[in-house]
């Protein structure tokens, strides 16, 4: 089942974010759990802001944090991902999809125009890519990083 978040799903995503920041690309930065917390919060709080949770059984073993925001150069609305985040164990199902698709559906309620999701973790690019491919997203630019410390 995919629902809105509450925020007493909270330590349960941060127990999940916890897993994928350490098997990311952004395991060699610190993760801070209160800040993490914090900001779910402000996302169910928000009204331009939006978490989603994919339960089994009572438990909740996914779940996606997005927003909307206008372009810097017009009005129009983009929604794009902060993080979509599957118990590996549960993978290779329809809940990323179900997280995805309840993503849109709410994108389309607050006006967006375009949705944009990226895969910064370095997880599984290639089937996620054709996961987001199979939905109808296209890939429409490269995202680079530098460490510069």
């Amino acid at each position: 089942m995919i629902r809105p978040a509450k925020h007493s799903d909270v330590p349960r995503l941060i127990e999940l974010g916890t897993l994928l920041h350490a098997t990311s690309s952004y395991s060699a930065m610190a993760f801070n759990a209160v800040k993490s917390g914090n900001f779910l919060h402000e996302l169910i709080n928000g009204p331009n802001g939006v978490v989603f949770v994919a339960e089994v059984e009572g438990v909740v073993v996914g779940g996606m944090a997005g927003a909307v925001v206008d372009q810097w150069f017009n009005d129009d609305l983009v929604a794009y991902d902060y993080s979509l985040f599957i118990e590996p164990t549960k993978r290779h199902g329809v809940t990323a999809i179900r997280l995805i698709r309840a993503f849109e559906a709410w994108a389309r309620i607050k006006g967006a125009k375009h949705m944009q999701m990226g895969i910064g973790t370095g997880v599984n690019v290639e089937g996620t890519s054709r996961l987001y491919q199979s939905l109808g997203l296209e890939l429409f630019a490269p995202l680079f990083q530098k460490e510069l410390i």
